[in-house]
């Protein structure tokens, strides 16, 4: 008897644990998280950087009047040095275009000396020293980003401190009268070239670049006091021409002023 009791408490017991179980509401499984990848690199914002490279100066005379060859007629030279400055520069993007403005003044040790190999047959010996001191730009860039790499081309003014000097050493005549230029100007003209940059950290990139720039025509005038060589107050004039290339690496720091705020996960 009391095992039959015992039999029908435990069944009742589990029949009302049942229902009470279905009349609780059921809780929904918590959703898993949302993945959000991070945000692409951005490009845009102000920076700043330093430069070093490998610049190769090309250095034309034009002789209008021979009063430096002995003959009218032109002269070549080239110089190479070494290359280091530093860059300012901003850039807005809009999508995967990048376009902004870049600054920048490298230091230059190039210097070449030309003299004339027909200079014995007169026994003039005429001679031309050319200095690339320095070269500054002011550029636009357009370039295609890809994430992390970018693939430029920039355009825009330079300007450049060039010394030329030139002097006409004679074993014939007497060289007190002798024309001696001395040329040191700030030469204005334009540049052109192309770049990769590539992003590292989200502050940090680097940069590899071939620049090529036209400084321009300056003439000297020289005025002769007279001699054998050189009649009194005859007027000599020397064209000087100067073009550089530039091929360099850089390593820029960007701000994060201007740029994009990071996007915020939402669930």
């Amino acid at each position: 008897m009391l095992r039959r009791f015992a039999l029908s408490a435990a069944a009742v017991a589990a029949i009302s644990t049942t229902a009470l179980a279905a009349d609780l509401p059921i809780r929904a499984p918590a959703p898993a998280p949302v993945f959000v990848p991070p945000p692409a690199f951005s490009w845009a914002g102000i920076y700043i950087g330093v430069t070093a490279g490998y610049a190769r100066g090309y250095h034309h005379y034009d002789d209008l009047q021979g009063a430096f060859l002995g003959y009218p007629g032109f002269a070549d030279s080239r110089s190479d040095g070494f290359a280091f400055g530093g860059t300012l520069g901003v850039n807005f993007q809009t999508g995967s275009l990048v376009y902004g403005l870049e600054t920048d003044i490298n230091w230059l040790t190039n210097s070449a000396t030309y003299v004339d190999p027909n200079g014995a047959i007169n026994n003039f010996f005429p001679s031309e020293t050319a200095d690339l001191n320095y070269l500054g730009t002011l550029r636009g860039r357009l370039g295609l980003a890809v994430d992390r790499t970018l693939v430029y081309f920039t355009a825009g003014l330079a300007y450049a401190g060039v010394q030329d000097t030139v002097q006409y050493n004679s074993f014939r005549f007497s060289t007190w009268n002798t024309p001696y230029y001395n040329v040191d100007t700030t030469r204005v003209g334009w540049v052109v070239g192309t770049g990769v940059e590539y992003a590292l950290a989200p502050n940090w990139t680097v940069k590899g670049e071939a620049l090529y720039a036209d400084l321009g025509t300056t003439e000297a005038n020289w005025a002769s006091p007279g001699s054998q060589a050189f009649p009194a107050n005859a007027n000599y004039n020397l064209r000087l021409d100067t073009t550089a290339a530039l091929i360099r690496g850089g390593v820029n720091y960007k701000l994060d002023w201007l740029a994009p705020a990071p996007p915020i996960a939402r669930y």
